[in-house]
């Protein structure tokens, strides 16, 4: 590799002054002290002390001495050696193929400076206009660029002192670098490499290409080293990636095992692209997916199915199969993820040049709804959601309550679209819209909420007091920051069975009280859309009569309500036609909730399918059966 340095080779002179040394007691004097030795104060002499490092002893270990050592010899490089076009420095080669290689090679002709700076133009590393431009073996942007040396010292418009130097530096770096670069070429030319080799065709800011779990990445080369300890090749790139805010660069890396022999160049585990065989057509690929990803920068909602990456707090990795519906945020995941960080470096423009689509991210930084957990998502397995439009109109509701739901939608989408711009007297209070929907279970409540969501086309969070815990710290910090992730992203918040956190208030339970005042403290500054559902609606603390905005109140199904349940939750199964208005008014005399309906209906259909046939009512009077005689009450 070419290393540049504009320090200069020559020592500078120093006044050195001998000072006397204090000895200890019982330190013997030399005979040219004597007792009378007077000594400056420490640090008042104007001069240096000049001291030198001994010769390693048998355990490796060297000290220092006031002596010059006796094997010091004038420095190489001088006003003699400063004439010359090159210094080519050598040392003792073992090979066997010949006694001195080269180490490294110093041009201070002016104009070679001038030649290879043209032939090295934006090779990364080299700035050929420095006072001293150096070359180290094995000589990699010279290895890297042979052929345009080559061209550019043919080129017919060089003087002939250019030519001269140039001949000069052609003729021993072709004796330096003949049988690398021979082998170079014929390894190229039958589409293999060997490990020693690798280096020769990794040059800076290839775009480099690899297979990870089945996906294409594609990186910017930067540089090589070995793992010393395995003898592997580490190859470091750069990919472009976004961190919530701006595009840049990210780091990454690829290990080549030692191998012995040849591998073909694209069965490494990382390969320049212009090694594939396809390569236009992989690189067309590449891009259309960085143009994609660069779309997905901010928020989105999406589906999702398939492998997603998960990061714990001892930077190991986790695999997770997610089926759900995802939120897309790499500035929410920098902000709330305990464990990892998107960070980038450089700069990058915030339209994406092909260039930068080419080394674009595959992957997404987001959360999973279902899952609860931060993640990496893979671009290619989400999709656009497709909404259930008809969601509100289904929800079945007491005949009296049938207006409560244009109430709830309607109040729902004032505060979506910031319409209701009232504030409460300190900024940032009561801001949200907070509905309260209490009963028994399987009538509707938590129904009611995923249909909202689903009409007005925005996420769903849904929560229980499980999820936050009973600490008193720990509820207050996860409330505070899903009251934050929330409203960022427009979405609906519904607090399943909400009982613990909304119970009126005791003298004998602090905690629980602790638990309580917590709650109701978080609630004056949320500014989204909150359902609780509470089984207990009775008991719950009077402070949250005040902040809440609508309440309804559901009751158990009557006929007619579950003769629609039975009816809507059959018509995603079987045609409407299957089932008759008896067998439909049969199953609605049964004293059953929503939830239930809907868990009689999927265990009937699986019945179907063991049977290979399709759901029909007998089906359904089998499972009805089987529940009657597993209920406790039937005994």
């Amino acid at each position: 590799m070419a290393v540049n340095s504009d320090a200069p080779d020559v020592a500078s002179a120093t006044n050195t002054v001998k000072q006397p040394v204090t000895k200890d007691a019982d330190t013997p004097k030399s005979e040219s002290e004597s007792e009378d030795t007077k000594y400056a104060n420490p640090g008042t002499l104007c001069g240096v002390h000049n001291v030198y490092q001994t010769k390693p002893d048998e355990n490796d270990e060297t000290s220092w001495s006031k002596e010059l050592p006796e094997t010091i010899v004038d420095p190489a490089e001088d006003a003699e050696s400063a004439q010359y076009a090159l210094i080519v420095r050598n040392v003792k080669c073992y090979d066997g193929r010949k006694s001195l290689s080269i180490h490294s090679i110093v041009i201070q002709s002016e104009f070679l400076k001038t030649f290879l700076g043209k032939v090295l133009e934006g090779y990364p590393g080299v700035t050929a206009t420095l006072e001293r431009l150096e070359f180290t073996a094995p000589f990699k942007p010279l290895v890297h660029r042979w052929e345009d040396f080559l061209k550019a010292r043919e080129a017919e418009d060089l003087d002939e002192t250019t030519k001269e130097h140039v001949d000069l530096l052609y003729k021993i770096l072709e004796e330096e670098l003949r049988d690398v670069l021979a082998r170079k070429k014929d390894l190229v030319r039958n589409g293999v490499i060997t490990h020693p080799l690798i280096w020769t065709i990794f040059e800076p800011d290839d775009v480099v290409i690899a297979n990870i779990s089945g996906r294409l990445h594609a990186s910017l080369f930067v540089n090589d080293r070995i793992n010393c300890r395995t003898q592997s090749i580490i190859l470091d790139g750069k990919f472009v990636e976004f961190d919530g805010d701006d595009f840049g660069y990210c780091d990454t890396e690829y290990e080549v095992p030692l191998f012995l022999g040849t591998v073909p160049i694209t069965c490494l585990p990382a390969f320049p692209l212009r090694y594939h065989p396809e390569k236009e057509a992989i690189r067309q690929s590449l891009v259309a997916r960085g143009k994609l990803w660069e779309q997905h920068k901010g928020f989105h909602y999406k589906q999702y199915e398939g492998t997603a990456i998960g990061f714990l707090d001892d930077n190991k990795k986790k695999k997770y199969h997610v089926k759900s519906r995802i939120i897309i945020d790499a500035e929410g995941f920098n902000v709330f993820h305990p464990h990892e960080t998107v960070d980038v470096w450089g700069t990058v423009p915030n339209e994406l040049t092909e260039e930068h689509q080419l080394v674009a991210s595959p992957a997404v930084y987001g959360y999973s709804l279902k899952d609860k957990e931060w993640l990496m998502f893979y671009l290619d397995c989400s999709s656009d959601i497709k909404w259930n439009t008809d969601a509100f109109d289904s929800l079945v509701l007491p005949k009296e309550q049938e207006n409560l739901k244009d109430l709830i939608l309607a109040f729902a989408k004032a505060q979506s679209k910031s319409l209701d711009s009232f504030d409460d007297v300190i900024q940032g209070k009561g801001r949200g819209i907070i509905m309260q929907l209490s009963g028994p279970p399987g009538v509707g409540k938590t129904m009611t909420a995923e249909s909202v969501a689903e009409v007005m086309q925005v996420p769903l969070y849904t929560m229980s007091a499980g999820d936050l815990g009973s600490n008193a710290d720990d509820v207050e910090r996860k409330l505070k920051n899903i009251l934050r992730m929330i409203p960022k992203w427009g979405a609906v918040l519904l607090l399943d069975e909400a009982d613990v956190f909304m119970e009126a208030r005791t003298t004998t339970d602090l905690q629980r009280n602790e638990l309580v005042s917590i709650f109701l403290r978080m609630l004056e500054y949320y500014e989204g859309i909150l359902f609780l559902t509470t089984n207990r609606a009775e008991e719950i603390d009077p402070a949250f009569e005040s902040r809440i905005h609508v309440s309804l109140t559901y009751k158990e199904l009557d006929t007619n309500s579950r003769r629609h349940v039975w009816n809507q939750f059959l018509s995603r199964s079987v045609k409407t036609e299957t089932f008759s208005d008896d067998q439909l008014d049969s199953l609605a005399a049964v004293q059953l909730n929503g939830r239930q309906i809907k868990n009689m209906i999927k265990t009937a259909g699986l019945l179907a399918w063991s049977q290979n046939r399709d759901l029909n009512y007998e089906h359904v009077k089998t499972v009805l059966g089987l529940r009657k005689a597993t209920s406790p009450l039937s005994a």
